[in-house]
């Protein structure tokens, strides 16, 4: 939540004071993560927590749909326009999400998605959520790849992580 306030903080200033940007580091993959942890809506003054909980609620209409909405939800937003390695767009993308569960312990779960060639940038969002989070438990440590033509071109890991 913060990462995005503070981008949004970098856009204003740009727009306002002419900068160029705020990161001299061309980072090509993000990820965002929120945990939607009850089904009551938060009704304090934070509201950005309060969207989230609104955009992850939305349209489920009973109580069990609205818990089966609870766990984590992982957003990796990945861009290559800029990035100076890649002088054709012939090859394949490919995001892959490893992760460490609470009831697996050590045993490393993968999930992944590809594009096609040509594919730039996008979004993917991995969810662990329903019976996945309530039985499975939370997300202990992850690490998130984004590869072109098989090469890593980028990588993000929570701190907990280790190979």
């Amino acid at each position: 939540m913060l990462k995005r306030f503070f981008t949004s903080i970098c856009i204003i200033t740009g727009i306002l004071f002419g900068t160029i940007g705020c990161s001299t580091k061309n980072q090509n993959l993000y990820v965002d993560k929120f945990t939607l942890r009850s089904i009551k809506i938060e009704d304090t003054d934070a509201a950005m927590v309060r969207g989230d909980q609104q955009k992850r609620l939305y349209g489920a209409v009973s109580i069990k749909e609205h818990q089966e909405r609870l766990g984590q939800y992982y957003l990796l937003r990945w861009n290559l326009l800029n990035q100076p390695k890649i002088t054709s767009w012939d090859q394949k993308v490919q995001l892959v999400f490893r992760y460490r569960q609470a009831s697996s312990g050590s045993e490393v779960k993968t999930v992944s998605k590809n594009y096609p060639a040509g594919t730039r940038n996008g979004k993917w969002e991995f969810r662990n959520i329903g019976q996945n989070y309530l039985k499975g438990g939370r997300l202990l440590s992850w690490r998130a790849d984004l590869i072109y033509g098989g090469q890593i071109i980028s990588s993000k890991e929570s701190y907990l992580w280790s190979n």
